[in-house]
């Protein structure tokens, strides 16, 4: 290859002016013969310049359809101002002498896209924390996400909170109601591994006639024969949420047969004659005032928990009769007192559970 000194003879450097040097960064060197080549060296860097003078601040103007549309009186005073096209969506920018034109300066407006929903589907613990998409229950417009959260840290004590409403007894874990479901006058009873509804057992009352609440009896000669009985007090007991059966507590009644007569007292529910017997009192012959009968609780046939014998129904009111009945004897006359009388019933709930 022919170095420099070889084509010294042969090298012609033209410098051409150039208006537009800057614009088009070449100058003209012509070099002989065609396959010859300079080495020139580079030059240093120059210096950093002055800043340039501010652009133009944009001001948003108006709308136009068409650039003939523009404005032809803008002075200097009005650099900046810009018209956007709303056919063409060009910016057309006033820069104090002319228009330059920014294309695609708006943009088009898009469709409105569908609202995004986020919905939490599961949360379970596990060490490390995770999100993910349950693709199976999420759609187009709903995204479900399930967490995997590990377990924080055990906080500090806090302060005894209000207390709170109460729950509900047949949500406990040793409560069956579901099995048997119970019914008015039932109560919770253990039956030795869950706590089930059965008919209540406590008895409910008392009931109870006082002195004032008897009447006298008082049967001659004549009518010993045709009155073998005499009722001497009615206690009358109101409807009850429940069956239920009269249970005597006690009570008593002043007696007097002179002429060896013997009279007894009988306590019956419903009916003063024909009424089951819940009490019962024995007298005897010859008996004075301060001898009185005591009435004790009495059946007059075996009894069990789920017998009918001398039950009252649930919401029925009923009477109970205090009778004094003629038990031994030929003929003789009769009577009774009331001063230190006295009857105490309690109403003993049906368990037909037992």
């Amino acid at each position: 290859m022919a170095t420099y000194k070889d084509l010294q003879t042969k090298l012609t450097l033209r410098f051409v002016d150039v208006e537009d040097v800057q614009a088009t960064q070449r100058a003209l060197i012509e070099v002989t013969p065609a396959g010859a080549s300079v080495e020139l060296p580079r030059g240093e860097k120059g210096e950093k310049g002055d800043p340039g003078a501010p652009g133009p601040q944009v001001f948003w103007t108006g709308l136009i359809t068409d650039p003939s549309e523009l404005p032809g009186d803008l002075k200097a005073t009005d650099r900046g101002c810009i018209w956007v096209d709303t056919n063409s969506r060009s910016g057309y920018v006033w820069d104090g002498s002319d228009y330059f034109e920014l294309p695609d300066l708006v943009g088009l407006r898009g469709e409105p896209g569908e609202t995004a929903t986020i919905q939490v589907g599961s949360v379970v613990t596990g060490e490390e924390a995770s999100v993910t998409v349950d693709t199976a229950a999420s759609t187009d417009s709903v995204t479900v996400l399930d967490f995997v959260l590990p377990p924080g840290p055990r906080g500090i004590q806090g302060e005894k909170g209000d207390t709170g409403d109460q729950g509900p007894l047949s949500s406990a874990d040793d409560v069956d109601v579901v099995t048997t479901p119970p019914t008015t006058g039932d109560a919770l009873t253990w039956d030795g591994s869950v706590w089930v509804p059965r008919q209540a057992t406590a008895p409910v009352g008392p009931f109870a006639l006082s002195a004032n609440d008897f009447s006298v009896a008082n049967v001659n000669l004549i009518q010993a024969a045709s009155r073998p009985s005499q009722i001497i007090a009615t206690m009358t007991v109101p409807a009850l949420p429940f069956d239920w059966r009269p249970l005597v507590i006690g009570g008593r009644v002043e007696m007097e047969t002179p002429l060896g007569y013997q009279v007894d007292v009988e306590v019956r529910v419903g009916n003063a004659q024909q009424g089951d017997i819940v009490g019962y009192g024995r007298g005897h012959e010859f008996q004075r005032w301060h001898d009185a009968t005591i009435i004790q609780p009495e059946y007059s046939q075996a009894v069990t928990p789920g017998s009918s014998y001398g039950v009252v129904k649930a919401n029925t009111a009923t009477s109970i009769y205090v009778v004094l009945v003629k038990a031994g004897g030929t003929i003789g006359s009769w009577r009774s007192g009331r001063k230190n009388n006295g009857l105490v019933v309690m109403a003993q709930p049906v368990n037909t559970g037992y």
